[in-house]
């Protein structure tokens, strides 16, 4: 299928390998009662392999992948997995990979919550997922391409230095950033973050540090509990570049839109990066069983777009789009490929899953008082730190 053009078609880079696949959630079957328990017939793992599989097939089926350039994977090396993680708690993931344990536990060498299920092919999986979203990475900054999308599994940004957490093991975003900074000097990366759970991974990661602006926007009072408030702004250096956009439920295609405008964006252009980091969770669209958001796939091309717009004024448009959350099956690869469409500068004429549904059109054009109130308060309180309406 070709696509029309709707502004100069960029050089987009694709990252995607099928090892990813190997980190293997399972099932869900039974059903724990006070007196004991039974089976269903089993539903996959909300985080399951086949989105990433039907994400990549929607790719191949309209024609995006063969226009984009492919990125390869590999293995992480132990010196880029440090620059955030402990070498214990790489050790201790390696070990509960290979006897298919998961979470709760909890050990000298640190942390899995009782979410996070690893398999035999977890650790390889996770290890090319950060070694992919670094060569990513490496493609954008020596110019050869002009951003990337890295399809990645398992995704990263609720893990910490030492804990796994909601589904993610390493962290691929700060590891990308930190790769950014030792290879090639970076001294200003901006990461957003839309997965509609807090990225507190990657929050804690730079929480002291100016030199990482750190956005996110997420349901509030959702995942993790006490992530993600107005009042986390960093300390010391970093003190106000931390930017935390908790937004209620229902806040649709116009809540988000806005809130980009209002206040992402015109961080973004005072903060003036080297580099953009995007970790795009599409659970926030309007089938996500694990989030009330509403977001459609064209919202998710506005948003994207706006991330390209902004790349291209701030800094030659260097842009990586990691893939984090995202929990609908049917629905993750629309907004996916969406996302990889405004990366590209094309329009391939995608119709939506639901096209004309009350609640499509409803999604795509809600702004609710709730929503409005969230975003003054949002711009009032980071005011104090940049140059944003906050009235």
């Amino acid at each position: 299928m070709s696509g029309t053009a709707y502004h100069a078609l960029r050089r987009s880079g694709l990252m995607y390998d099928q090892r990813f696949l190997s980190h293997d959630t399972g099932v869900e079957s039974t059903v724990i009662t006070r007196h004991g328990s039974f089976e269903l017939s089993p539903e996959p793992h909300p985080s399951s392999a086949m989105i990433i599989r039907r994400t990549k097939e929607f790719l191949d089926g309209t024609g995006l992948s063969a226009q984009m350039v492919p990125i390869m994977a590999r293995a992480a090396i132990k010196e880029e997995l440090t620059s955030y993680h402990t070498p214990e708690y790489i050790a201790g993931v390696r070990t509960c990979a290979e006897r298919s344990m998961h979470g709760p536990l909890d050990a000298e060498w640190g942390k899995i919550d009782e979410e996070t299920v690893l398999s035999p092919g977890s650790f390889d999986a996770a290890l090319y997922a950060v070694g992919g979203t670094l060569n990513a990475v490496q493609a954008v900054l020596d110019g050869t391409v002009d951003n990337a999308y890295a399809l990645v599994r398992p995704p990263g940004h609720h893990a910490t230095h030492n804990q796994a957490m909601g589904f993610c093991l390493f962290n691929n975003v700060v590891l990308a950033a930190n790769y950014a900074r030792k290879r090639y000097g970076l001294e200003r990366i901006m990461i957003v973050d839309w997965d509609v759970h807090h990225g507190n991974g990657t929050q804690d990661a730079f929480y002291a540090d100016p030199n990482v602006l750190f956005l996110s926007l997420h349901q509030q009072n959702w995942f993790p509990e006490a992530g993600g408030e107005l009042e986390q702004i960093g300390m010391g250096k970093g003190e106000g570049y931390t930017v935390n956009i908790p937004l209620p439920p229902g806040t649709g295609d116009r809540g988000y839109q806005a809130a980009f405008e209002q206040i992402v964006l015109p961080i973004g252009r005072q903060y003036r990066p080297q580099l953009v980091l995007v970790s795009a969770g599409q659970d926030a669209s309007w089938l996500d069983p694990l989030a009330q958001m509403m977001m459609t796939m064209d919202g998710y091309r506005s948003l994207a777009a706006m991330m390209v717009e902004l790349a291209g004024e701030i800094c030659e448009g260097r842009l990586v789009v990691l893939q984090e959350g995202g929990y609908s099956a049917p629905y993750v690869p629309y907004c996916s490929v969406a996302v990889a469409e405004a990366l590209m500068g094309i329009d391939v004429g995608i119709i939506d899953l639901y096209d004309k549904a009350p609640e499509l059109y409803r999604c795509q054009t809600i702004f609710s008082q709730d929503t409005r109130q969230a975003l003054q308060a949002a711009r009032r309180w980071h005011q104090r730190w940049w140059n944003i309406k906050g009235e």
